[in-house]
């Protein structure tokens, strides 16, 4: 990671002198450019070494200039592309006709501005490039935890959250805490400490109910959001002696 940081420097320092928008011709000479070098760099042999990559995957799906546009496309600035190939390298190896969709719904469905893409990218590209359109997922995400900085705080806490299934996963989670008592608020606030509880199987986080009723803490009590957090990541013994030293 640490060579290909150093390969992509010049890029990061042409953006403070160039302002225009990156174009298709050009765009592989640019990005790989770098000082004489005894060993030319090669980006096919950094994703064999460095990223597991058998060399037949490297070289036919890498194309970078059919990515990079896109992420200029949606208004990221050089320095704005270097960092998030930096972070997330494989990004270069995606299909520019599903990545493009991808992107623009980050902009025009979901309403992000372009700092808060870049910073999507940095923290979720992975989920953008493996998981599909997320653009409904984080619609919804953003509605329950409240702003968009909030939910990419969870991201960068379980970037999980952005490939479980919404439907079958996320939402009947927050169904069965919303039967606790708990409203969406209390539930953001909760997921925001333990983000995973919206990610486990349905059936777990019926049983972490069912562990916190057996405790005597009945749904909708003050205590409830309490004991939850903690038995879904300490052990039924844990949980009990901190029961009784709080009570």
């Amino acid at each position: 990671m640490l060579r290909l940081r150093n390969h992509l420097r010049p890029l990061v320092r042409a953006a403070s002198q160039l302002t225009s928008p990156i174009h298709h011709c050009g765009c592989r000479r640019l990005l790989l450019s770098t000082s004489p070098a005894p060993t030319p760099f090669s980006l096919v042999d950094y994703l064999v070494t460095a990223c597991g990559l058998a060399p037949s995957q490297a070289r036919s799906a890498f194309d970078p200039d059919g990515v990079l546009p896109l992420l200029s496309g949606v208004g990221l600035s050089r320095a704005d592309i270097a960092d998030v190939v930096i972070a997330d390298p494989l990004l270069l190896r995606s299909r520019a006709d599903r990545l493009g969709p991808r992107l623009l719904a980050l902009r025009d469905r979901v309403g992000l501005s372009v700092p808060q893409i870049d910073r999507f990218l940095l923290v979720g590209s992975w989920a953008l490039r493996n998981c599909g359109d997320v653009s409904l997922k984080l619609e919804f995400l953003v509605s329950v935890y409240g702003s968009f900085e909030q939910l990419l705080v969870v991201m960068e806490k379980t970037i999980s959250i952005l490939t479980v299934n919404l439907d079958r996963v996320i939402k009947p989670n927050i169904a069965l805490l919303r039967q606790c008592a708990l409203t969406v608020r209390d539930i953001a606030k909760l997921c925001s400490n333990k983000p995973r509880l919206l990610t486990y199987n349905p059936e777990r986080v019926k049983e972490c109910v069912l562990r916190v009723e057996e405790l005597g803490v009945p749904r909708g009590s003050p205590m409830f959001r309490h004991v939850i957090a903690n038995i879904t990541s300490v052990s039924e013994k844990k949980v009990k002696a901190r029961l009784e030293f709080l009570m």
